[in-house]
């Protein structure tokens, strides 16, 4: 159809839509709050990530506690879900602790055994540490400022 035959009620409703996606694509304004803020930490190199109700809601970040497991004849170890780990660029393994409401730090750790969904841990946060389980990869993003768009 050619633009001369688009009239009435067909044409405002395109000129509608475009303005609606237009909208969608917006920059934020001054005033809206980030969905993420990195905040450095003081006496490490790794920043605290605090996020708004609603970025945690979209990411649904999911927590659970480190677990210590026992085995006879060996040192107590910590276990977390295998989905919590992060490695970083360089190989390091990682976990995003939730250290208060909606906010997140990013923890080294020592993996000595992956055994299906568990990775068991020789060094780490302690027992009773909420980690992330879901959305850990999308915090290392925020991290690194890597939004997934060009």
């Amino acid at each position: 159809m050619s633009p001369k035959h688009l009239s009435g009620p067909l044409m405002a409703g395109l000129v509608i839509g475009a303005a609606a996606i237009l909208a969608g694509c917006a920059a934020a304004t001054p005033a809206e709050t980030p969905p993420a803020l990195i905040k450095p930490v003081a006496g490490s190199q790794i920043p605290q990530l605090q996020l708004t109700e609603r970025a945690v809601q979209r990411l649904g970040i999911v927590t659970q506690p480190v677990r210590p497991t026992t085995t006879a004849g060996q040192p107590a170890r910590e276990t977390i879900p295998y989905s919590a780990v992060v490695y970083d660029t360089d190989g390091s393994t990682w976990t995003y602790v939730n250290t208060a409401a909606r906010t997140y730090e990013r923890k080294p750790i020592t993996v000595t055994e992956i055994d299906g969904e568990i990775a068991q841990l020789s060094a780490g946060p302690a027992a009773g540490t909420p980690v992330v389980t879901v959305g850990a990869a999308e915090l290392l993003g925020t991290e690194y400022d890597i939004s997934g768009e060009e």
